[in-house]
């Protein structure tokens, strides 16, 4: 039927209010300068430009469409992938033309079973940049009905803007890149002059001095009748001179090889064994001052262990040298949200107020003391900062003093008695692993979860991304990360009792988050009490297993989440995500 004069105006008039519209969606995309803003901003406008019941922006992620954003009247498929071959805009992008369905289950392009559960019935969708198109806009309707020719050319419009737009964005990243790096190399440059001072200042005066002493009193000894105690003395002198040389020299060149970040070699430590070397290598000095070293229990660390323990020596030789006799020297660390707090105390002398600032410049000394460099907290500070910390001090005269230092908040498990696994960013990462389901485990015995690990991936040989964590705060805190990361966690296997939050206070929390409240959880515990079996069941967990978790039974159990699927391959099996 042809429209009538009536419904042509009113047509035309929605047209000029469209194109009015996209104009001011134009300047917003032009002002983006992330990918999530432009997302936003394009889901919003596709919808509003075509009075659409629902939009959603798609990104092509390899062989897959990702539908990373939405705007509807009820969900779509936000967060999922599905095949590029499986779904209309997946068409789009091979195709690179635009789909227009009036009845999507009458289209073959359709996958209908995975609209069923949505309230659609029409839709359009476009590709973004019909070049190698990087993308789809999808905009839905409730009702029946085929899209005019202007809504898909309006749609198209905002997608071929939206193409200059994330063009743009990712300019404005590599700007952002280069700016960061002409920062860290202008940063370099000035821990570089810093570096030159302290050399020049210890060619200048520090290594000098020691010269001079010896020049003078080798020209003593070669004096004629020179009695043999004197000579002895002299001699005494300058091999203490030259003692302070050699020390002096090492010093600066440690500090200059500082400047090196490719010095820096981080890896999974125990701070324990850190603090067990520093009473090793200080045990004389120890026993001459009759100083006593007290430790409490100490986190592992991901960092360069020789430079850590090159801290720690000097922080506790510090407390040592400047301290009275039988001086007390407690090492103390404080877990914060995002960072480890260590403390070095004493029970000594105390520093005075004027000092504390001067305490970590180089060839600061507060004592008339040869031993003394000068370098070893310049030193400390620089080792410390490197690692993206920060060290300072606090003090009261006669009562101790307290050097404090952070540390950035790594993950790490320990897996066993030798080995520490490090897996702070291993949800961030993208490659072919992240089709293999990612399986949180959360215990606190260290012995459970090395009898977890060896029984699915060593016995039963099961392909996956096993992750640990040692209690339920942990747990949390990788579980938001990893939605931060797109690369959530496919399902957790958690224990009951473990200190501080336990596995039914950590389920009850993810129930209360939007975000998690969808994982699936597995109870492993080697609780057979019924009513825990009840309390889990009533919290909804996807099953119940008793340690050490059997294969089938966990099978049987994997094999009732949807978002799962189990593949097995000669005498191996591999849980991969179902999407």
């Amino acid at each position: 039927m042809k429209p009538n004069k009536k419904q042509q105006s009113l047509a035309q008039n929605w047209y000029l209010e469209a194109m009015e519209s996209l104009i001011g969606v134009v300047q917003e995309l032009s002002q983006a300068k992330d990918l999530d803003t432009v997302m936003a901003i394009v889901r919003d406008a596709a919808r509003k430009l075509t009075n659409a019941d629902g939009a959603t922006f798609v990104l092509r992620d390899g062989d897959q469409c990702y539908y990373a954003e939405e705007n509807a009247i009820s969900p779509l498929w936000k967060g999922q992938r599905f095949p590029m071959s499986k779904c209309v805009s997946g068409w789009v992008m091979l195709n690179r033309v635009p789909a227009v369905i009036e009845d999507i289950y009458k289209d073959p392009r359709v996958p209908s079973d995975a609209y069923k559960p949505t309230f659609v019935k029409s839709l359009a969708m476009v590709p973004i940049r019909k070049e190698d198109p990087i993308g789809a806009i999808g905009n839905y309707w409730a009702t029946k009905r085929m899209p005019s020719d202007e809504e898909v050319y309006i749609l198209q419009a905002l997608a071929n803007t939206t193409s200059v737009a994330l063009e743009n964005v990712q300019l404005y990243g590599e700007l952002q890149q280069k700016v960061a790096r002409l920062q860290e190399q202008q940063i370099r440059i000035s821990e570089q002059h810093d570096t030159l001072e302290v050399f020049t200042r210890a060619l200048a005066h520090d290594l000098k001095e020691p010269v001079r002493t010896m020049q003078s009193f080798i020209g003593l000894v070669n004096q004629a009748q020179q009695p043999p105690e004197k000579i002895k003395k002299y001699n005494e002198y300058i091999q203490t001179a030259a003692d302070r040389m050699s020390a002096l020299i090492d010093a600066v060149f440690r500090y200059t090889q500082l400047d090196d970040s490719e010095q820096i070699v981080k890896k999974p430590c125990s701070m324990q064994s850190i603090i067990d070397s520093v009473k090793s290598n200080l045990a004389q000095l120890i026993s001459e001052h009759e100083a006593v070293i007290v430790s409490g229990q100490l986190p592992d660390v991901y960092v360069d262990p020789e430079q850590i323990m090159l801290v720690m020596q000097n922080l506790v030789a510090n407390a040592i040298q400047h301290g009275k006799k039988g001086v007390t020297v407690n090492v103390s660390f404080e877990e914060q949200p995002d960072q480890l707090l260590f403390t070095v105390s004493d029970n000594g002398i105390g520093i005075a107020n004027e000092y504390l600032v001067k305490v970590f410049q180089p060839f600061k000394r507060l004592m008339n003391n040869p031993e003394h460099l000068g370098l070893g907290l310049a030193i400390c500070r620089k080792i410390v900062e490197s690692h993206h910390g920060k060290i300072w001090c606090t003090s009261e005269e006669n009562k101790g003093t307290d050097f404090h230092f952070t540390l950035p908040k790594e993950v790490l498990i320990r897996t066993s008695s030798n080995t520490i696994e490090n897996i702070g960013d291993s949800l961030g990462e993208t490659n072919d692993s992240t089709k293999l389901a990612n399986i949180l485990v959360v215990d606190d015995s260290e012995s459970d979860i090395e009898l977890t690990k060896v029984l699915l991936t060593e016995v039963a040989k099961v392909g996956c991304n096993l992750i640990l964590a040692l209690n339920g705060q942990q747990a949390l805190e990788m579980l938001r990360k990893a939605i931060k990361n797109n690369n959530k966690i496919d399902f957790l296997l958690v224990d009951i009792n473990m200190p501080g939050m336990d596995g039914f206070e950590l389920i009850e929390c993810i129930h209360k988050d939007e975000d998690l409240k969808r994982t699936p959880v597995i109870m492993c515990s080697g609780s057979t009490y019924i009513r825990d079996k009840q309390r889990a069941d009533s919290l909804g967990v996807a099953g119940y297993l008793v340690k050490p978790p059997a294969f089938d039974k966990l099978r049987s159990i994997v094999e009732t989440i949807p978002s799962l699927k189990i593949s097995e391959n000669d005498d191996s099996y591999f849980i991969y995500k179902n999407n």
